[in-house]
């Protein structure tokens, strides 16, 4: 995909809800849209010296492990787990934001393996110029700020804790404002993007790493940023003659199916046999946009709030079920709810997207002119609307078309990038 709007890096993020009665089932909450994958072929120079320091800093061990079902990397960090300034338990939730401005983009994922890393990558690599404002993703209060100077290979950087006793990890910082102690709240700017530590290039290493077994490990930052608004678009991003990554962190090479989605890839292809314009790698890529394969998974919006693998709301799953199936209006469903159930929920999921995807094999059909495929129509609808589709001269409205401004037409083009960048090579 280097052609055309596919190749383009656009805003990512939650967008809000638009008006319009075909968008009353859109499913607007949206997950982290990495929509720059940019090669490490060349990454190499000054990432020794970094293996080096982790491996003399970690004893050996098992890098990856699940506890309460959150896939870890054994990998400590001291400057997490110092004695809180104040009590966790004081700090209280609130809505969080990406650490940096749009596009956020990204050049390396959580689990990524490569040369230039000892263990797998233990948060996200985000790459916007140098001098960057870096946000403070959600309330908090700072526990560490290190200097360079320390020598650590995160070079300088920050770690904030907030509510839940979650820990966020913010690396290769060219300044740091805050002080241990300083209440920060979300999108408070708490540095800027440099290249300190051992780093390739300018960019920002964000890590989430909520208390599991008395320590703060990392887990994978997406689904705490699947409903994360990006802050307003900064600078345009400078050209990388190499990628921009960190040799301190890990990964696991290319997109790799969850265990969840291999263990519902026979149910996905069963549910499909009634559908067949539905590839099952169709199903395993869009719910990997929305959900990151996790069942679990809720955010609310405009509509009352989004549920479960498909991200599907309370009129979505109500248009399947029926009342029978339908939660409290604005509330998030109850535990034991079929939404929260993967081989139910996948049923009506699917039942859902292939309505709109015949809907829009239909419309197209009789409308040569848009060029857009099925499938990218049908996920218009499931994200925005099958009015955007409907309504617009191509199939992808532009701003001010469709009843779609700028943000809902990058939302657009971002949900797009994301189900592709999933599905398997052609």
């Amino acid at each position: 995909m280097t052609d055309g709007w596919w190749g383009r890096v656009v805003q990512t993020g939650k967008t809000a809800a638009w008006a319009g009665s075909s968008a009353a089932l859109a499913l607007v909450a949206l997950p982290l849209f990495l929509i720059a994958s940019v090669g490490s072929d060349a990454v190499t120079a000054g990432c020794a010296s970094a293996a080096t320091q982790t491996q003399a800093g970690h004893a050996a061990g098992a890098d990856s492990r699940t506890t309460a079902g959150q896939a870890h990397i054994d990998l400590p960090l001291a400057q997490a787990d110092v004695p809180p300034p104040v009590p966790p338990s004081s700090l209280t939730a609130a809505p969080w934001t990406y650490p940096v401005p749009a596009p956020a983009t990204v050049t390396a994922r959580f689990g990524q393996s490569g040369s230039h890393w000892v263990r797998g990558h233990t948060g996200i690599d985000f790459a916007p110029p140098a001098g960057t404002p870096v946000f403070a993703t959600t309330d908090g209060v700072v526990l560490a700020v290190v200097p360079a100077s320390a020598g650590h290979p995160f070079g300088t950087f920050v770690t904030v804790l907030h509510a839940d006793n979650i820990v966020t990890v913010y690396a290769h910082l060219s300044a740091a404002t805050p002080t241990r102690g300083q209440q920060v709240s979300t999108g408070d700017p708490i540095g800027k993007v440099g290249s300190t530590g051992n780093s390739t290039g300018p960019h920002l290493h964000f890590e989430v790493r909520p208390q599991i077994g008395g320590r703060h490990l990392p887990v994978n930052p997406e689904p705490y940023l699947s409903t994360a608004l990006v802050p307003a678009a900064g600078p345009a991003p400078a050209a990388l003659t190499v990628s921009a990554v960190d040799c301190f962190v890990p990964t696991g090479g290319g997109v790799q199916l969850p265990h969840l989605a291999q263990q519902m890839t026979p149910t996905i292809r069963r549910l499909v046999a009634d559908c067949p314009q539905l590839p099952p790698a169709w199903v395993q890529a869009q719910v990997a946009a929305e959900s990151s394969w996790n069942p679990g998974a809720w955010s609310t919006d405009s509509n009352g709030g989004a549920a479960g693998l498909y991200q599907l709301n309370r009129a979505a799953w109500q248009s399947v079920e029926g009342a029978a199936g339908s939660w409290a209006p604005g509330r998030k469903p109850p535990p034991g709810h079929p939404v929260w159930e993967p081989g139910t929920h996948l049923r009506v999921g699917v039942t859902f997207t292939c309505r709109n995807l015949r809907q829009m094999t239909a419309h197209l059909a009789a409308h040569p002119s848009k060029k857009i495929r099925p499938l990218d129509a049908m996920a218009v609808c499931h994200v925005a609307g099958c009015s955007r589709v409907t309504h617009s001269t191509t199939g992808i409205p532009t701003p001010g078309e469709a009843g779609c401004g700028p943000k809902c037409v990058n939302t657009i083009h971002a949900y797009l990038n994301n189900i592709h960048r999933h599905l398997p090579a052609a």
